[in-house]
């Protein structure tokens, strides 16, 4: 082969790979999650008080999150950068509210561009440019030494917990140097052994949360502290400054707000 047909050669395996090559488009830097705060330019709710999300990851080329009532999943197209959610899956899980989920699915098949605001949010657009949803980051890298201390249990679920009779506010003491978490979950003292960064920065996980065994009038809110506990993955820091603990299938599980002296007792 002449050394002209070698360049034309090399220039033609150029020209095939970079067509080839996964296009960035604009949903380019949007790997992690993301809160769906409103649809079609109305918030949503949810009777699980958990917040309709989803989460690129760019590098695996997939799409997943809550609709508000199932887990969703796509595929990212490799030639147009685009998540496919015209061809999304999805659990079939059925809920007492659908309506939620049902606009959520509805904005996301519309879906064609994302479009980055001032404001750290992003807007995703339709084909003709028009705003079907707005998305917020679901919660911020933090340092793992800034869980030290005390934080009260703000929601478990989703949901606030109740100060049964009998009972204390639930509340944790993580104590990142030692590797222990303290508190109490509602009724008894709650522990167990912290692992961090096993699965990156921000993965944690409670191992063999313990407690005593005094016996309260409800211990329903316990119960739900300590399932929660026994599901955390990882953590972040949420708008307005609480933490987040979420499971390894990405649902908030618990929402944390930093104790003032003698809130806790």
């Amino acid at each position: 082969m002449n050394k002209k047909m070698i360049v034309a050669a090399t220039v033609c395996s150029m020209a095939l790979a970079a067509c080839n090559a996964p296009k960035k488009g604009s949903f380019a830097g949007m790997d992690g999650e993301w809160n769906i705060t409103t649809v079609e330019g109305r918030s949503l709710t949810t009777a699980s008080g958990q917040a309709p999300y989803i989460g690129f990851d760019l590098k695996q080329g997939r799409v997943y999150g809550y609709s508000g009532c199932n887990r969703i999943m796509a595929s990212i197209d490799p030639k147009t950068g685009l998540p496919a959610f015209d061809k999304m899956g999805s659990t079939m899980m059925a809920c007492p509210d659908m309506e939620t989920e049902r606009r959520v699915l509805s904005a996301l098949t519309k879906v064609e561009k994302a479009q980055k605001a001032g404001d750290g949010s992003v807007a995703l657009l339709d084909a003709d440019g028009k705003e079907v949803a707005r998305l917020e980051r679901r919660s911020e890298p933090m340092d793992y030494a800034g869980l030290d201390g005390e934080w009260l249990v703000a929601k478990v679920y989703g949901q606030a917990p109740k100060e049964a009779e009998g009972g204390r506010r639930p509340s944790l003491t993580f104590d990142t140097k030692a590797g222990r978490l303290g508190g109490n979950a509602g009724c008894n003292r709650v522990m167990g052994a912290l692992e961090h960064g096993k699965d990156g920065a921000q993965s944690l996980t409670v191992q063999n949360p313990a407690t005593t065994r005094m016996a309260c009038p409800d211990m329903e809110t316990e119960r739900q502290v300590l399932s929660a506990l026994g599901e955390v993955s990882t953590f972040g820091r949420l708008k307005g400054g609480h933490v987040g603990l979420f499971s390894a299938n990405g649902m908030l599980v618990m929402e944390l707000a930093k104790a003032t002296a003698g809130q806790a007792e």
